[in-house]
């Protein structure tokens, strides 16, 4: 039939084959919309029960909490299609408390559909529910996980007080991503499903709490990056030969890292790294990327490279001459680095001497960026004894530093402080001959606000060939240039 032939009351998108019309479905990003198209003929009645897609419920778009679990049930025993790619549960943030025992029950209902990507996400409480949460006790409750031999992302957000009881049999066989988060776990369980029931897995990201105590052990041929936030483990173990990525928090007692690929290597927390304690073996002396969270904890660590692409330190130097010595001594031996990242989080003894005494470490650096996140706050609340190091006039001196290879520089939550002002005037002064730039991001509603006189007396401060750009941070956090 011509395109002019037909009828103005034709329905066209009915005629469309299923496949088609599943993908329209799934586009509205709701599963309650879809199933309200049920009621547009005969022709739709059943169509929604056939997508791929299961997602119940989008936030925004979540039945009456009173409802909620009624509704789940409904929904999962319309849909019908044979394969489920993409299977989520949002729990409501207000309402009935939703059991442990029936999420368990929603996701036995789909175990042996789900071909693609399972999130379980549960909510932080808000407001009068937060404050209710924080003087009620604990609900331990345990959520029983079925193996999902087809899926291949799981990722769990739950609640702190769930006990998460992972299957001891049965293989996730197409699994390679999975996150854990705000859960109870067994070391032994979580050793035995990594090490024998995940053969493909390759990314793990735990943020969970050991019931007791105890080890953890993981073997595993595929694993390429492990992100282990894990309270209680007395004893992380891995031999991994494709591990490429390992973040460690909180503090593990012992460690041995067999993990001879291993390029990306982050140590948070206030865990201390003790080399006789926490050992990397297989592992050579270069890195692409090493992130210490704390000076204080990963100072041995830093002796532990010779070469990393990226260095990142965040920055916390106690009150006193001790304070300020200890600083000194972790960070006396840095890594040789091509971009260094520095965090100033909690400074007691001012932003200058602090910086100087990193930037003689900065010989080979190409790349270097500083946080100001308090660079003057803690200053102004505690004055150092005139005896500290940091006092004296040569170490905020930068007139005998060589920086042959820095190229690039960038200051972020900026607020043109006098000592913010003492260190580009010193950064300028260092023979520095390549550098040609530097990029200042002004801090997001500081008390100062940015104008052009501001700009100008920052650039008094530096070189006449030296350029020096502005920007400020929208409400999106997007930077926006100043002109």
């Amino acid at each position: 039939m011509a395109e002019d032939d037909r009828r103005p009351d034709e329905d066209r998108i009915s005629g469309l084959p299923d496949h088609l019309l599943h993908g329209i479905l799934v586009d509205l990003r709701s599963v309650r919309a879809a199933a309200r198209t049920s009621v547009l003929s005969r022709r739709w009645r059943h169509v929604w029960t056939q997508i791929p897609k299961l997602v119940l419920f989008h936030l925004h778009d979540q039945p009456p909490p009173a409802l909620f679990m009624i509704s789940v049930d409904a929904a999962l025993a319309a849909h019908s299609a044979p394969a489920v790619e993409d299977f989520g549960i949002t729990l409501p943030t207000d309402g009935p408390r939703v059991p442990a025992c029936r999420v368990a029950q929603w996701l036995r209902s789909v175990s042996q559909r789900a071909v693609g990507g399972l999130v379980v996400f549960v909510p932080s409480p808000t407001g009068m529910s937060r404050l209710a949460s924080l003087f009620a006790p604990i609900v331990e409750e345990e959520l029983e996980i079925p193996s999902f031999g087809a899926a291949t992302r799981i990722l769990l957000t739950l609640d702190e007080g769930w006990r998460l009881r992972l299957p001891t049999t049965g293989l996730f066989s197409a699994l390679t991503l999975l996150t854990i988060s705000s859960a109870r776990v067994k070391g032994s369980e979580l050793s035995s499903l990594v090490s024998t029931q995940c053969p493909r897995l390759e990314a793990l990201y735990l943020t969970v709490t050991l019931c007791t105590v105890s080890d953890v052990s993981m073997r595993t041929d595929s694993l390429e990056v492990l992100s282990f936030c894990v309270e209680n483990a007395r004893c992380l173990d891995v031999v991994a030969p494709r591990l490429e990525q390992l973040n460690v928090s909180h503090d593990v007692i012992e460690a041995n890292i067999s993990a001879p690929k291993l390029a990306k290597l982050a140590w948070r927390g206030s865990g201390v790294y003790d080399p006789r304690r926490h050992k990397f073996a297989d592992v050579g002396r270069c890195l692409r990327l090493l992130d210490i969270n704390e000076t204080r904890a990963g100072a041995s660590l830093l002796q532990r490279f010779d070469t990393v692409g990226e260095l990142k330190l965040t920055i916390l130097i106690e009150k006193e001459i001790f304070g300020y010595q200890s600083f000194l001594n972790e960070t006396k031996v840095l890594p040789r680095c091509e971009t260094m990242s520095v965090s100033v989080v909690w400074n007691y003894h001012g932003l200058v001497p602090a910086m100087v005494h990193l930037l003689r470490s900065c010989t080979a650096t190409r790349k270097l960026f500083v946080a100001l996140f308090s660079s003057d706050y803690y200053n102004m609340m505690y004055r150092c004894p005139m005896s500290c190091p940091c006092c004296l006039a040569m170490n905020c001196k930068t007139d005998d530093i060589t920086l042959g290879s820095l190229e690039e520089v960038e200051l972020s939550e900026f607020t043109c402080s006098q000592e913010e002002l003492e260190f580009v005037e010193q950064l300028s002064r260092c023979n520095a001959a390549v550098l040609k730039k530097i990029v200042i991001c002004y801090k997001r509603r500081p008390r100062t606000p940015l104008t052009k006189e501001v700009c100008e007396k920052v650039r008094s401060k530096c070189r006449s060939n030296l350029k020096v750009e502005f920007y400020t941070t929208s409400d999106v956090l997007r930077r926006v240039p100043f002109d």
